[in-house]
């Protein structure tokens, strides 16, 4: 392959020739991301010409009637209240590809040429494909030639631009009967597929940095892609196939995910300081510099030594003896109909009245261990003051909840126990990271219950909750079970309750059945933990694997960010396409199947925080987004083959002719502006309109042959 393209580098040195990743365009006919050789001219002063190539189309824009184009409005409001409302313009190249600028035809027949007259030494397996871009100046308008020839074969394509049309004056027989003629070949032995595109919301963002995705002005993307075999352009609702296409962006601003995604990248990284004190030594680690809340641009740094003291004067006020709901969730209620009411509602007030619960939800926003830590005695020093008995979860078994309710009693080893604790960085850091984890592994349940069953959901956080039956199985196991009749109780957190990570069911407090102070066993279970210690040494460091075992907590944390990705899919198909918790479903069993499985592609939350765009494709049942089915597609393409009956008839050769129909160009400004009709006209074309009569759509034609005879495709 080399010895074929030095020839061509070494005479057409001026323009760009390489081998790389099929840009947009090409991908449009082909459907194939596979490596080819590009070559284009390298366009100057793009970012002016591009802007220029806007501005036109913005003033044909100004000039339309009052309706306009909905792509066109003010959203700013609306991108605020609504993440359905698409802001930005999308369209069909990249913004790397705006740099690629046309060759003259004359030259680019030089180059395909150049690069086939030795296609004799190249192997059938070995031959990849040349595209050149064209300026479209000929009569015959051409946008792309490309060339795949071999040692047996000569293959060549064509793209060349048609006209604009009303979908409604496209007629697909003919289309068919104009390719069985070219071919020699009657209609029967011609077949058709036909695709499309849904822009639901948002745009791609596949080329910006991590800082550039988690301020981006949405929080991903969402496409609707159908296929179908019936000859017409007009979507079948009933035959289609529908693929929904997402990317979502974890951690981005404007999603209510990041109440619990703040949880578990503060857990992330204490994880990370705890591993490294246990192996070299809390010293080694600097505390003043040692990073627990993860920094993203643009968010807002709250003021926690104020959060502190309100969460203590309110717990003062109220002493938490209010009621709570069952199960202690105050996000989710009866009332509770969508992913995104809950998700805000944990955003704006938490999930859990238990003291410790909301403690952690302001320690988590530490930017260092060190400000965590001092909260976190501040916070202890005042209720050993016994001035408060703060709420704590009957299930809430972490060591920090009986230190809480043990400290609040007031006792003469207190100032002994926070001495202790303040000596001991690692023991400090563990009990408030074992309350995140427990509170991360229970909303995670609480939310994905909606959607899936709780016994599966908590059946994740354990190593042999995964069996081999799928979702579908087990969900129809406990409908059987519960539909037999006579009492069925079926507790997923049975297995949990009692073991070192709890999950919460009920909201009994702890200070009715232990009202009094500290006694002999109470203070010989703090000597225990290494709270308090006879020694006068208060420097004595207590080892952290003999207190809490931090060893579960990696897989438990993959399994947190694998989950994550599931929610973020689901509350973006929830709010995009207007779903609710029973078309979600048929979803999430997909979702889970694919990310929290042995061959996810999640493995760390560090990962995700350096990668945070994350992509599906999976197929969706066309009756929970037949609305969206009903209006215009972004674009069309029909694909044109022989059949195999054909193969000894006609003109025997291997064949494809595809159009593409597309409201917006399909090609970089550098090219499509010189095409006739002029740049003025193509804004009008390019506005999508109320009107269905009034959208007009760019058509495209690429033919392509490959046969073992020596033919030129003519111009």
């Amino acid at each position: 392959m080399d010895a074929l393209l030095k020839p061509v580098i070494d005479n057409y040195s001026k323009y760009y020739i390489d081998k790389q990743k099929s840009p947009s365009y090409v991908q449009m006919y082909t459907k194939v991301a596979k490596e080819i050789i590009l070559v284009y001219n390298k366009v100057k002063q793009s970012s002016n010409m591009t802007e220029n190539f806007v501005k036109n189309n913005r003033n044909e824009t100004e000039e339309l009637e009052l309706t306009g184009s909905p792509l066109k409005l003010d959203l700013s409001l609306h991108t605020i209240l609504d993440d359905t409302m698409i802001s930005d313009e999308p369209q069909l190249y990249s913004k790397e590809e705006i740099m690629h600028g046309p060759i003259s035809i004359e030259i680019a027949r030089k180059i395909a040429n150049l690069y086939n007259k030795n296609r004799d030494k190249v192997s059938p397996e070995d031959a990849v494909q040349m595209w050149i871009l064209i300026n479209p100046i000929e009569v015959t308008k051409p946008l792309l030639l490309t060339v795949q020839s071999d040692q047996n074969h000569f293959a060549r394509g064509l793209v060349t631009y048609v006209e604009t049309v009303n979908l409604d004056d496209v007629d697909l027989d003919q289309l068919l009967e104009d390719y069985a003629n070219q071919e020699e070949l009657s209609t029967n032995l011609v077949t058709s597929i036909v695709d499309c595109i849904y822009l639901i919301s948002g745009i791609s963002y596949g080329s910006h940095s991590s800082d550039e995705l988690v301020n981006a002005p949405h929080n991903g993307l969402t496409e609707l892609t159908c296929e179908w075999t019936n000859k017409t352009l007009h979507t079948p609702f009933i035959s289609c196939k529908v693929h929904l296409e997402q990317e979502v962006i974890v951690g981005h601003l404007a999603t209510p995910t990041n109440a619990i995604w703040k949880s578990v990248c503060a857990l992330h990284n204490l994880n990370q300081l705890l591993v490294d004190m246990t192996a070299a030594g809390y010293s080694s680690v600097n505390l003043k510099t040692a990073v627990v809340r993860h920094n993203v641009p643009g968010s807002r740094q709250p003021n926690n030594e104020k959060r502190i003291n309100e969460l203590l004067n309110e717990t003062e006020t109220y002493a938490y003896t209010a009621e709570c709901p069952a199960g202690g969730c105050i996000c989710i209620s009866e009332e509770t109909s969508r992913l995104g009411q809950c998700l805000s509602e944990m955003n704006t007030m938490g999930s859990s009245n238990d003291f410790t619960y909301k403690l952690w939800d302001i320690l988590r926003d530490c930017v260092t261990a060190e400000e965590l830590i001092t909260l976190l005695i501040q916070a202890l020093k005042f209720i050993s003051s016994g001035k408060i008995r703060p709420f704590i979860d009957a299930n809430n078994k972490t060591y920090l909840s009986k230190l809480v309710l043990k400290l609040s009693r007031g006792h003469s080893q207190a100032s002994k126990v926070l001495k202790n604790l303040r000596a001991s960085p690692p023991q400090a850091l563990s009990l408030i990271a074992q309350v995140g984890i427990e509170k991360t592994m229970w909303e995670y349940t609480k939310v994905m219950s909606l959607l899936e069953h709780s016994f599966f959901i908590a059946g994740i956080w354990t190593n042999e909750a995964r069996t081999h039956e799928s979702i579908e199985q087990i969900n129809q196991t406990i409908q059987d079970m519960t539909m037999s009749g006579g009492d069925f109780t079926l507790n997923p957190f049975e297995s949990l309750t009692s073991a070192e990570h709890s999950i919460r069911l009920d909201c009994e407090s702890f200070y009715e059945e232990d009202c009094h102070e500290l006694t002999v066993d109470d203070f010989a279970s703090l000597k225990k933990h290494g709270l308090v210690t006879e020694k006068k040494d208060v420097n004595e460091v207590p080892l952290i694997n003999d207190e809490i075992d931090i060893s579960p907590w990696k897989n438990l944390l993959m399994k947190f960010a694998q989950v994550h990705v599931c929610l973020e899919h689901l509350y973006r198909a929830e709010n995009c396409l207007r779903l609710d918790f029973a078309s979600l479903k048929p979803i999430v069993s997909r979702l889970l199947e694919h990310y929290v499985s042995e061959k996810s592609p999640i493995r760390t939350v560090g990962q995700l925080m350096s990668d945070p765009l994350q992509k599906i494709s999976m197929p969706i049942a066309n009756n929970i987004v037949q609305d969206h089915l009903k209006k215009p597609a972004y674009w069309y393409r029909v694909e044109m083959t022989r059949t195999e009956k054909a193969a000894d008839k006609g003109i025997q050769r291997d064949s494809r002719m595809v159009y593409v129909f597309s409201q917006q160009p399909v090609l970089p400004p550098s090219v499509w502006q010189n095409i006739d009709p002029p740049t003025e006209e193509i804004g009008d074309i390019a506005e999508v309109t109320t009107m269905g009569e009034e959208l007009k759509y760019h058509v495209t034609k690429y033919t392509f042959v490959r046969n073992k005879l020596l033919n030129r495709l003519p111009f």
